[in-house]
């Protein structure tokens, strides 16, 4: 399927009216209308504007498939959410509670350290 029909599949599936996407890119209706009847995908630096205008990624509107999620994290991190995971229902709570505490007391140690430099300077 070319952009161009994908575009227009868009518009039925988002309930999107053509003129309102022309209004937004700042171009006649007509010069849509022409990239339909020849089968013409709209220029480069149009693409991002359209995908937007559709809630819809780059990816989806050039292929019409969504790219697979990218990981974001470091295996210490899946190791600590796996750990997590695998703790009963209402030990996760518990859990967050103590990790909270953990992190207010470095801070606070922090603080402390930071206070003893600044008096011995």
């Amino acid at each position: 399927m070319e952009i161009i029909e994908r575009i227009y599949q868009l518009f039925n599936e988002k309930d999107k009216k053509a003129y309102e996407l022309c209004e937004k890119l700042e171009i006649r209706t007509s010069t849509m209308s022409t990239w339909k009847a020849r089968t013409n995908d709209p220029p480069a630096k149009y693409m991002k504007t359209i995908a937007d205008f559709f809630g819809v990624s780059l990816d989806y509107l050039m292929t019409g498939q969504e790219a697979p999620m990218r990981k974001t994290t470091t295996p210490d991190e899946d190791q600590l959410i796996d750990l997590y995971r695998a703790l009963p229902e209402n030990k996760k709570f518990e859990f967050v509670g103590e990790l909270k505490g953990f992190l207010k007391a470095m801070e606070e140690k922090s603080r402390y350290l930071d206070e003893e430099k600044r008096l011995q300077a």
